[in-house]
């Protein structure tokens, strides 16, 4: 599979909310009807029309994460994704675990590799993919309208 952005002001219209008692990422609206689902850590994106067009899944966040990190310069579009898979099932986009990052000054979370640099799209409301020049998926950076309080620095 490979990734590739379509810059447009056009995105996906949901809320990234992080529910905090399950230690998880979720949107509201869902959309429950997808062509198949991207999975990496123990999050999924879900794809409709080669589009990427949610995301949930856990995440658990712990002091230990924190950090300065701050999210690169980034333009809003889709997240397309270019493949020969079959619709109704989840694929892995990498066998490693990604690393966990976050900023609780800014809210903003990183799962990824934050010193590998591409090109960023906001691709959902407060959900940025930032993918390298060969179409890899290199990080994810989410802002979730309530950020969890357990963890403020």
């Amino acid at each position: 599979m490979i990734f590739k952005i379509n810059y447009t002001e056009n995105i996906e219209n949901r809320t990234l909310i992080y529910r905090e008692e399950e230690h998880s990422f979720d949107m509201n609206p869902r959309n429950h009807s997808i062509d198949l689902e991207l999975a990496f850590n123990k999050l999924t994106m879900s794809v409709v029309d080669d589009k990427v067009i949610q995301l949930s899944g856990f995440c658990g966040l712990t002091k230990e994460m924190y950090s300065n990190i701050e999210i690169p310069i980034y333009g809003k579009g889709f997240l397309i994704v270019e493949h020969e898979l079959e619709s109704g099932f989840i694929y892995d986009i990498s066998n490693e675990e990604f690393p966990v990052q976050f900023n609780s000054q800014t809210g903003w979370v990183c799962i990824g590799n934050t010193n590998k640099k591409g090109k960023g799209v906001e691709f959902i409301n407060n959900c940025v993919a930032f993918i390298s020049d060969r179409g890899e998926f290199l990080s994810l950076w989410l802002k979730p309208k309530n950020f969890p309080t357990d963890i403020k620095n």
